[in-house]
């Protein structure tokens, strides 16, 4: 009788432990995706059918924001912006969480490049009637101008460039960029990048972090950086440590490894 009832209590207790029950990650799924993606950079038919597979076999995989980030870049690429950003504006809206937190950081970056590519719309409409570009966004039409903020809430970093060899044209020529996406807030910029390209930290260690939570020191530019699972360094942000892969991303794409 005791131990049906120490059973009881096992099962029990076991329903009630999201860690108990919650769908283990597929990482030697998601790695043999990410090789494949890597194979074939430019076959977006088939990158797309193999991270829809991803997600039908394995529809509740924590991992499955990084096969959907994948999945849109090649839409992307492919010239399906709508698809694009559907599947990554349903990002923005998820719960926390380490991989949830990395999908919303690459969604925040490509929306916020739309965005951009809404308000240069604004300064070309304005500049078509004035023949210059305004000193500040705040002299575009109320009823034209996008937010005066980017998708991370900081102010757009416009100013006027002018000509280097021509001087008194200073009103022909603006730099318009996001503060945290720099020289990659052109979304045509972004989408010419190489997948990965600006990630170059390898990881070299998996080290036991605060609250004994995993964490990744890697090599960067023969400089060493230690990560925590959830936190960033520079643009570098640390998904996921498994037991057989490594996840980080930017504010554009994700990066896959297997675990050192």
């Amino acid at each position: 009788m005791k131990q049906r009832w120490l059973l009881i209590l096992f099962l029990v207790s076991a329903n009630c432990l999201p860690g108990l029950t919650a769908a283990a990650a597929e990482e030697e799924a998601l790695l043999q995706l990410w090789k494949s993606h890597v194979a074939l950079p430019d076959d977006h038919a088939a990158t797309i059918k193999a991270c829809r597979d991803f997600a039908g076999a394995h529809p509740a995989d924590p991992l499955l924001p990084v096969a959907r980030g994948l999945e849109a870049w090649h839409h992307w690429r492919a010239g399906r912006q709508v698809d694009a950003l559907q599947m990554m504006a349903a990002d923005l809206s998820a719960p926390p969480g380490a991989v949830n937190d990395g999908a919303r950081r690459l969604a925040m970056g490509w929306i916020t490049r739309v965005d951009r590519e809404q308000l240069a719309g604004a300064l070309q409409a304005y500049y078509r009637k004035q023949v210059a570009y305004p000193k500040t966004l705040d002299q575009l039409p109320a009823e034209a101008r996008p937010s005066a903020n980017d998708r991370f809430g900081k102010p757009w970093n416009y100013r006027l460039t002018g000509f280097a060899k021509l001087k008194g044209f200073t009103d022909q020529k603006y730099s318009l960029e996001s503060v945290v996406l720099g020289d990659t807030s052109d979304l045509k910029t972004a989408l010419k990048l190489p997948y990965g390209a600006r990630l170059s930290a390898v990881p070299s260690q998996v080290l036991a972090g605060p609250s004994d939570l995993p964490a990744v020191k890697f090599t960067v530019s023969g400089n060493a950086a230690v990560v925590g699972v959830g936190q960033a360094a520079g643009n570098l942000f640390l998904a996921f440590v498994g037991t057989h892969a490594v996840v980080v991303c930017d504010y554009t794409h994700w990066k896959v490894f297997p675990r050192p």
